[in-house]
C-alpha cells in the first residue's frame, strides 16, 4: 500500500495536469472566438464596402442616364429649330443663339443629319479630329488665261486642266460704255459662269462674282478652281490646285 506522502504527490500532479488542460481549453476557446469575431468583422466591412460601391455605381449610372436624356433633348431641340428655320427659308446663321459662333451653328444641321443616318458620334469625332489643320496640296498650280464669252452662242474657247481631265470655259455679261453701248468684252463687276466639263460627265456650272472658287472631289482628291480678273481686258485668270481630301 502506497504511503500518504506518495498519494499526496500523485494528487498534486493530477491536479496540475487538469489545470493545464483547462488553461489550454480556455485559450483554444478564446482563440476560436477571436477568429470568429475577426471573420465576422471582415465580412461586415466587406459587405458595407460592396454596398457603398453598388450605391456609387448606381449613382453614376443615373447621372449618365440624366446626361444622355439631356443630350437627346438638346439634339431634338436643335433639329426642330433647324426644321423651323428651313420652313421659313431662314438660314441658321441668321438666328444664331448667343455664345455660339456662326460657323459652329452652320455645322449643327449637318451633324444632326449624319447622326440621323446612323453615323455614330465616335466616328464623327474621329473624322473631325483626323482632319489636318491645312490641306495637303500638290506643289504645282496650273494657271491659264481664259477669254470670257459674252454671248450664249460662244464659250470663249475652253482650256484644258488637270492633264486633260477637265475642260473649262467662261461666260459673262457684256460691259456697257458710258453712253450705254454694248461692248465686246465682259463686265468683271458682274457675275460670271464657269462651265467645267469632264469626260463622260454632265457639265458642272459655277456662277458668282470674281474672285470665284469652285471645288470638285474625285477619288479622294479635291480639284479647286479659282477665277480672278485677268490682266487683259475680256479675260480671267483661272488656277487649278489639287489637294488631298478630306
Amino acid at each position: 500500500m502506497a504511503s500518504a506522502p506518495a498519494l499526496g504527490a500523485l494528487g498534486t500532479t493530477a491536479r496540475r495536469r487538469r489545470q493545464r488542460l483547462l488553461v489550454f481549453a480556455l485559450l483554444g476557446v478564446a482563440s476560436l472566438s477571436l477568429f470568429v469575431f475577426s471573420v465576422g468583422a471582415a465580412y461586415r466591412v466587406g459587405t458595407a464596402q460592396r454596398a457603398a460601391e453598388i450605391e456609387r455605381l448606381q449613382a453614376d449610372l443615373e447621372a449618365a442616364r440624366v446626361a444622355a436624356r439631356a443630350a437627346t433633348a438638346r439634339a431634338a431641340a436643335a433639329e426642330e429649330r433647324a426644321l423651323r428655320l428651313a420652313e421659313r427659308g431662314q438660314r441658321p446663321t441668321e438666328a444664331t443663339p448667343p455664345g455660339r459662333p456662326p460657323e459652329v451653328e452652320a455645322l449643327v444641321p449637318l451633324l444632326l443629319a449624319r447622326l440621323a443616318e446612323g453615323v455614330s458620334r465616335e466616328r464623327l469625332a474621329r473624322a473631325i479630329t483626323s482632319l489636318p489643320t491645312r490641306p495637303v496640296c500638290d506643289p504645282d498650280v496650273e494657271i491659264r488665261t481664259l477669254a470670257v464669252a459674252v454671248t450664249p452662242s460662244r464659250d470663249g474657247g475652253g482650256r484644258a486642266f488637270g492633264s486633260g481631265r477637265f475642260t473649262v470655259a467662261a461666260r459673262g455679261t457684256a460691259a456697257k460704255s458710258p453712253t450705254g453701248r454694248t461692248e465686246a468684252w465682259f463686265d468683271p463687276a458682274q457675275p460670271i459662269q464657269l462651265v467645267i466639263r469632264q469626260t463622260g460627265q454632265e457639265p458642272r456650272m459655277a456662277m458668282g462674282v470674281l474672285p470665284l472658287v469652285e471645288a470638285i472631289v474625285l477619288e479622294r482628291r479635291e480639284y479647286r478652281f479659282t477665277a480672278r480678273a485677268g490682266e487683259r481686258r475680256g479675260t480671267i485668270e483661272l488656277a487649278l490646285q489639287v489637294c488631298d481630301y478630306p
